[in-house]
């Protein structure tokens, strides 16, 4: 890939589901009495669904723990839900460049990476690595959650190794979509046919919403990397996808994870993202029919198992 498509992804230089998910996540259990004011929230949120909604289901649970229908892309008001605080964004343009990020880039490209890194170190291997790590010039907050990543990578901590961590990625883009089209910086039509292009990978990775939600927040669980402020909302998140699970009117159950879905084209979102005038290394701007190959060929599913 073009280095200069990596638009803001941290680099680390140094080189079966069952409906309830709580068992990975001993730690994270929510209160009975948390747990049925999540389960009223649900069923608020939850409305009439199509097959068209699809992309969007992906990220019913943010949708859930933002406590607004999971396919209400035009609200008359609507909050940030952290886009300014969490995301920078605050516009159509940085939505944007967030949404290409998640596509060419994002986080499970670094996690990839670290696990084939550490796979098979030995132990004297590994322990120079954190040492190296230790001794680097990041910042004491980063060095910490980064450390404590290659742990828990290292000791396959709650299977963490044999994750896709792609779902983290392409559940935030289905987020980011919906909210993005709830503060009018893209459309309810961009916002549908930008998350159903994501279909065939997703369905060539994962088995079911059960699956991909469970593999989401594992990869969650990792990225959060003990940070209380992301961490303390992750029992929250389970009972949602609970609740998602097992109501029978949830889109979970409405929609098949293989439901026929209309065509998944990529030409509008290479369209959209032009407009960003993104510069190849001569300072070339590239072009709508080159961003189009980019996208598509990270969406491909040929060499997928």
């Amino acid at each position: 890939m073009p280095l200069f498509l990596r638009v803001g992804a941290l680099i680390l230089f140094l080189l079966s589901v069952g409906y309830s998910i709580y068992a990975y996540f001993s730690p994270y259990v929510t209160k009975e009495n948390r747990k049925e004011e999540i389960e009223t929230t649900t069923q608020s949120t939850l409305s009439p669904v199509t097959s068209e909604d699809w992309g969007i289901i992906l990220g019913a649970p943010y949708a859930v723990f933002n406590e607004h229908a999971i396919n209400d892309y035009t609200p008359d008001t609507a909050e940030d839900n952290g886009l300014s605080s969490a995301w920078g964004i605050k516009n159509r343009q940085d939505l944007l460049q967030q949404l290409f990020w998640l596509i060419v880039d994002g986080h499970s490209t670094d996690y990839y990476a670290m696990r084939d890194n550490v796979i098979h170190m030995t132990k004297q291997d590994f322990d120079t690595l954190l040492s190296r790590i230790e001794k680097s010039q990041w910042g004491e907050t980063e060095k910490q959650e980064i450390l404590w990543q290659y742990k828990m990578m290292y000791h396959n901590t709650n299977n963490i190794q044999n994750v896709d961590y792609l779902a983290w990625d392409y559940v935030r883009f289905s987020m980011l979509c919906l909210e993005g089209a709830r503060l009018k910086y893209i459309t309810a039509e961009e916002a549908k046919a930008w998350t159903r292009m994501l279909a065939p990978r997703l369905r060539k990775t994962y088995t079911s919403w059960a699956d991909l939600w469970n593999q989401l927040f594992l990869t969650r669980w990792f990225w959060s990397a003990q940070d209380t402020q992301w961490t303390s909302s992750q029992s929250d998140y389970l009972a949602i996808v609970d609740n998602l699970l097992q109501d029978k009117n949830s889109p979970a159950n409405m929609i098949n994870w293989n439901a026929l879905l209309s065509a998944t084209d990529t030409m509008s979102f290479a369209e959209a993202i032009a407009s960003l005038e993104l510069e190849d290394e001569n300072g070339v701007v590239a072009s709508v029919d080159e961003l189009n190959n980019i996208i598509q060929s990270h969406l491909s599913t040929t060499g997928l198992k």
